[in-house]
């Protein structure tokens, strides 16, 4: 199965315009709006699964009234409370290549990780630069992580991109953002699936898409073959004399593949599997305080934490997972309808 090509004028798809993406604005029997309360995980590349789901949602009707996220959930979410509709997003993601994946996180050494991410802001600020997070059309609310005291942050007010920023600062790789007094890292260290701030904010039904899936989708051990030969492209290019340090680098890890056995367990997938680990340790102890109604889990387990430019096979995921759950979100929707003021699904829960 794969992700299909969206024309603005087919109709039955609901991408045309962002309102038709959103819940009704009268309030139902339980006085509040209708719709799902959606939460958007951290885990990197993988995260572009939400777009496949978000397109699911979008073509079935099932309206989203408010979006909590963490690090790529949390920028995949600020697309669409912006009112980017999801052919843009989709088309953002799906053109990006794995020359452009290594542009954005070309190191450039400035203190705290190994880029400064100014090219990410760059690229947040175009579309996101003209946002208030508190004049949204859509509710929106991303976590992060405060570097010096460990708590958790949720960001409800300010500019969007600086939201992003700080959410997706992933730690080691990505210097941490400075937002007022505070030095802020990636919210996956804290809250990579953030549904219990979710139903405390925005009450219920809450329903949260996983790509950090360490135990419903054990890790797959395939070897990208393909990785060698784009690295010894990287080397042909002239800026690459701009950078000795990386490409003396580039240049041992090509050589390191020619004599080292075969092994799907590289640097790169240790990492990616220990964090998966602890992600889903944390979920799970959250889970047992305050769990989501419906949890979506893409098989993404083949995509790693940067290979941005696996877009198109992590959004057919995403749509795979959110079709197998349409009979739940629409269980959901039609409990939503019927229940009184005192259901789990309006009633927020006291914070965690």
């Amino acid at each position: 199965m794969t992700a299909p090509q969206y024309d603005k004028n087919t109709p039955g798809t609901l991408f045309t315009a962002l309102k038709e993406f959103l819940p009704r604005k009268q309030p139902n029997a339980t006085g509040k709006v209708h719709g799902i309360v959606l939460v958007l995980g951290g885990g990197g590349a993988r995260g572009l699964a939400h777009i496949g789901v978000l397109q699911v949602l979008a073509e079935n009707a099932i309206p989203v009234r408010a979006i909590a996220g963490t690090s790529i959930g949390a920028e995949i979410g600020a697309f669409v409370a912006s009112g980017m509709s999801l052919i843009e997003l989709t088309r953002i993601a799906t053109e990006f290549d794995w020359m452009e994946t290594l542009q954005l996180f070309m190191p450039d050494w400035p203190g705290g990780g190994l880029v400064s991410g100014k090219y990410i802001i760059a690229f947040l600020e175009r579309h996101l630069g003209a946002y208030q997070i508190e004049n949204l059309t859509l509710p929106y609310i991303a976590i992060a992580t405060d570097l010096e005291t460990g708590a958790q942050i949720i960001i409800d007010t300010g500019r969007l991109a600086d939201a992003v920023r700080a959410s997706i600062s992933i730690p080691g790789v990505m210097a941490p953002h400075i937002v007022g007094h505070r030095r802020l890292i990636d919210g996956s260290v804290v809250n990579p699936l953030p549904f219990d701030v979710a139903r405390d904010r925005f009450g219920g039904p809450v329903v949260a898409v996983t790509v950090d899936n360490a135990s419903q989708h054990p890790h797959q051990q395939t070897e990208h073959t393909q990785r060698p030969e784009r690295m010894r492209q990287l080397l042909k290019h002239p800026w690459m004399q701009r950078a000795p340090m990386l490409r003396n680098w580039l240049e041992g890890q090509i050589n390191n593949h020619d004599k080292q056995p075969k092994s799907p367990w590289s640097l790169r997938r240790v990492i990616d599997r220990a964090t998966d680990i602890r992600q889903q340790h944390i979920i799970d102890l959250r889970a047992k305080l305050s769990p989501p109604d419906l949890i979506i889990t893409p098989n993404v387990s083949h995509i790693g934490m940067l290979e941005f430019y696996e877009a198109t096979s992590a959004i057919t995921a995403g749509r795979e997972a959110a079709l197998a759950q349409l009979p739940a979100l629409r269980e959901l929707l039609e409990g939503q309808r019927t229940t009184t003021g005192n259901s789990h699904f309006s009633a927020p829960n006291s914070p965690v």
